[in-house]
């Protein structure tokens, strides 16, 4: 329940209270992090797939990434790509794969997030949402 003020605004211990109960979720992504562009799309959900350029050994290659824009552009927002573990990271990319991608300047985050869409093989999110993110060493998951 949520309770408005006497100018329509909800109070500050509601407004914690309501944040506090929304879900959050950990999403991994490989990006570059000054543009925030990915393999697929660049930051603005604009499709330009390099994906087979830098990792044309690897399996992420040939995942199909079409936009949907009932997914991508759900509630006017832009939704970006990524795994739900390091796991699915590690098994998407191989370490040369890794290791291409870091001499192109692409580095893994994780991201904790409240506006995110589950699907079958990876996880939207909206960086609207962000409410954490921190680069995780390359060097960690991959033997580079």
């Amino acid at each position: 329940m949520v309770i408005l003020n006497s100018v329509g605004k909800m109070s500050v211990q509601k407004q914690v209270e309501k944040e506090n109960i929304e879900p959050t979720r950990k999403v991994f992504r490989i990006e570059v992090p000054e543009s925030k562009h990915g393999m697929w799309y660049n930051k603005n959900g604009v499709f330009q797939k390099t994906i087979n350029i830098l990792c044309p050994d690897g399996i992420a290659k040939d995942f199909p990434m079409p936009l949907n824009l009932e997914l991508h552009r759900k509630d006017g927002l832009i939704w970006s790509s990524g795994g739900n573990s390091i796991e699915q990271m590690n098994h998407w990319f191989t370490s040369s794969d890794a290791k291409a991608l870091m001499n192109k300047g692409f580095r893994l985050f994780e991201f904790e997030v409240s506006l995110f869409q589950e699907l079958e093989n990876e996880t939207l999110f909206c960086r609207d949402g962000l409410i954490s993110q921190k680069e995780i060493p390359l060097e960690v998951i991959w033997d580079l």
